[in-house]
């Protein structure tokens, strides 16, 4: 497995990384954190956080409300990226946070 799959299936065991802030687990889309308007500018694969397609991308869970998905999850970074950053730190201070589990989990295997 190359090394951005290998990223990719271990962002995926940690889930969504905001879900994980609130003692939720939940499934992981993997978030490309984009600095000055392109990927290769920010760090490319190497930059990427797990999150949850309602924090990723504003899907709202099945039969939920906005109003009840902002309450149970928070903000989504897709929706609201203020009071998601202000909630949950910056999409850089994640990724720290993210590259430290990992190097945990590198540790532990």
């Amino acid at each position: 497995m190359d090394k951005r799959l290998r990223r990719f299936a271990r962002l995926q065991r940690i889930g969504c990384v905001a879900c994980l802030q609130e003692s939720i687990s939940s499934q992981a889309d993997i978030h490309h954190i984009v600095d000055k308007g392109y990927r290769k500018h920010s760090g490319g694969d190497d930059s990427t956080i797990p999150l949850c397609p309602y924090h990723h991308r504003g899907l709202l869970p099945d039969g939920m409300s906005l109003a009840d998905a902002e309450q149970m999850y928070g903000p989504s970074l897709a929706l609201s990226k203020r009071e998601f950053v202000t909630r949950f730190g910056s999409e850089r201070a994640l990724l720290l946070f993210v590259d430290h589990l990992l190097e945990q989990m590198n540790r532990l295997h």
